[in-house]
């Protein structure tokens, strides 16, 4: 069970499929992508079943069902979407319940590392980097989820490795959304201990490896020049900087979003599929406009739940809030959360650290009394 174990949790977190679409083709991607799922549900078969994700199991149903109502586009593809994420959400929770948090922190590390050898090995005219995901904004949430997960660690050596080679790989991808939250959790860890303001010396190493990498390879990335100037002390040109602003691209759906409240526009509509176009690029504006209101209020306020708890919780499990930041943050900025299968599990286990945070002290408190 154990190298199933493993096997599916990589074949998810990396991205695999996805990579096998990208590399060969949709027969390979398609085939890997059924694999997955198929795996998904024979660990679940065989693992002891305990109780199953009513959150988002009840989101879900509320998504797709009444995105269902005004979709257009091929009815097969809609129900095979559907039901692929409901096998996934039930079998990849009890994958979620068994995977610790040295385990799901190196593969995060493995799947952040393929962004610096991306950059090294294959230096793209775009200057962006992504390694197996694709897409440099998603591989940045990877690498900030990575990063988050390091202060949970007991191993100091490994936290400091771990932040030093996420920070690296975040920083290749020029998301600016990593490195605004990168800053937030950082000024959150001085809480757990004044001498955690070391990781911003270790910035500066860095900054210096990425200036190393930039002559051996070259970056090839206009915020990456941006960064040279600012060095150099040279003038910045402000207006490349807020180039494709996320803030620009919502404004396009919001009287999409006022023509139907009640029960939204479609699945799709608002995710770019079945030659829908530009997508949203934001979960809950994709929620709203897709479903209505009514699945939009109970996914906010599941996020909501789980920041709470996490700050309750942040003396126990400091790395809880910080990756609770990072997702909720990160949704803000992509409309993937029912279809990038790795988002939905690192929502799903920090639902499910929380809930073991919170028997852990119902059960101090029996004792005590």
């Amino acid at each position: 069970m154990k190298a199933l174990k493993y096997v599916t949790f990589g074949l998810v977190m990396l991205n695999i499929p996805s990579i096998a679409l990208s590399a060969y083709g949709g027969g390979i991607g398609s085939l890997l992508s059924y694999v997955t799922i198929l795996l998904l549900a024979v660990y679940y078969f065989f693992e002891k079943k305990t109780r199953p994700n009513w959150w988002l199991i009840i989101i879900s149903i509320l998504f797709f069902m009444i995105g269902g109502l005004q979709f257009i586009g091929l009815t097969s593809g809609f129900i095979y979407d559907t039901i692929k994420y409901f096998i996934y959400l039930i079998s990849a929770y009890e994958l979620v319940k068994n995977t610790s948090i040295a385990e799901f922190n190196v593969v995060l590390l493995i799947g952040a590392l393929t962004v610096p050898l991306e950059a090294l090995l294959f230096t793209s005219e775009y200057g962006r980097y992504a390694g197996f995901y694709i897409n440099a904004n998603v591989a940045g949430f990877i690498c900030i989820t990575g990063y988050a997960t390091t202060y949970g660690l007991k191993n100091t050596t490994a936290k400091l490795i771990g932040q030093f080679l996420f920070t690296l790989a975040g920083l290749l991808t020029f998301s600016r959304t990593f490195i605004v939250i990168w800053l937030l959790i950082n000024v959150i860890s001085l809480k757990i201990s004044i001498k955690n303001i070391r990781i911003f010396g270790l910035g500066f190493l860095i900054i210096g490896t990425l200036f190393f990498i930039d002559e051996v390879v070259g970056l090839n990335n206009p915020r990456f020049d941006q960064l040279k100037s600012i060095v150099n002390n040279e003038g910045v040109d402000t207006e490349e900087i807020n180039e494709d602003s996320r803030a620009d691209t919502w404004a396009l759906f919001y009287d999409k979003i006022l023509d139907s409240p009640i029960i939204g526009n479609g699945y799709g509509s608002f995710s770019g599929k079945e030659g829908h176009g530009l997508g949203v690029h934001n979960s809950y504006l994709m929620v709203l406009g897709e479903a209505g209101i009514l699945p939009f209020i109970l996914f906010v306020i599941y996020i909501g739940y789980l920041i709470v708890m996490s700050i309750i919780y942040f003396n126990k499990k400091p790395n809880l809030i910080m990756q609770t930041i990072a997702l909720s943050l990160f949704l803000m900025a992509n409309h993937n959360f029912f279809t990038f299968y790795y988002v939905s599990f690192a929502t799903m286990w920090i639902q499910y650290q929380v809930e073991l945070a919170k028997n852990d002290n119902e059960e101090e408190e029996l004792i005590s009394v």
